[in-house]
């Protein structure tokens, strides 16, 4: 590990962003999806094609991508445990690409 202060202003943000949320927010990793159904019943208006939407949070387990319903009194809750992640994923985005930066100029110099 690298001394703090060889690491660029950026770089340290980036970090401290990132481990600010993880030991201190909730977070979600998946994705918000909106879906419009039909339920079947015959004198219902999503017969005429006025469909129901509901959201969805999509997610990655064992591979496989599961659909998990998110009703309508925690889509707030949802949507800032997904945005969390989103924020931590752009600060590590930040550190490895900065980690790279680093490598290729170490192997430049060798």
């Amino acid at each position: 590990m690298r001394n703090k202060s060889s690491m660029t202003r950026a770089e340290r943000e980036a970090r401290s962003k990132a481990v600010k949320i993880v030991s201190s927010e909730l977070f979600v990793q998946g994705s918000l999806i909106k879906m419009a159904r039909v339920c079947g019943k015959k004198n219902c208006k999503c017969t005429r094609g006025e469909k129901h939407v509901s959201l969805y949070l999509a997610v990655r387990k064992d591979n496989k991508r599961k659909m998990i319903f998110i009703p309508k009194n925690l889509e707030k809750e949802a949507r800032l445990l997904v945005k969390a992640y989103q924020k931590m994923k752009r600060s590590l985005e930040a550190i490895s690409g900065n980690c790279i930066k680093r490598l290729m100029q170490t192997k430049e110099e060798k």
